[in-house]
């Protein structure tokens, strides 16, 4: 049995730098990210909207429909009031995220709607 040999460092580098010629043609360049269009900002009115169309149901089942302990209904409104804060700090982080993702380029294609021009999207 005979022993394999490696490629020379030169070899496999001059290789590697044409296979990757070709994937980079086919994204953007760095540069061109400036131009992507920015995220909408969250439409504030819709979410107040349905945030207090969804609560009121909430609210009355939890104080007048059922009858809970003081401190069970305390405590469900803790988690009420900390799942809205986080909500809305979520709201607030992602397009600061998505900024720095973009400009990073960590990003990908929805590859099942390659050939059309929802496949050249961002996701």
């Amino acid at each position: 049995m005979t022993a394999r040999k490696r490629a020379s460092a030169t070899a496999t580098t001059t290789a590697a730098a044409a296979d990757l010629r070709p994937a980079q043609a086919d994204h953007k360049s760095p540069e061109s990210t400036s131009s992507d269009p920015s995220i909408a900002p969250p439409k504030w009115g819709v979410i107040g909207k349905l945030s207090l169309l969804f609560s009121i149901p909430y609210f009355y089942l939890l104080f007048y429909h059922y009858k809970i302990q003081q401190e069970l209904k305390r405590s469900i409104l803790i988690n009420a009031g900390l799942s809205l804060a986080g909500f809305f700090v979520t709201l607030k982080m992602i397009p600061a995220a998505s900024r720095y993702v973009l400009r990073h380029s960590l990003f990908g294609y929805d590859i099942y709607k390659k050939g059309t021009p929802q496949g050249t999207v961002k996701v």
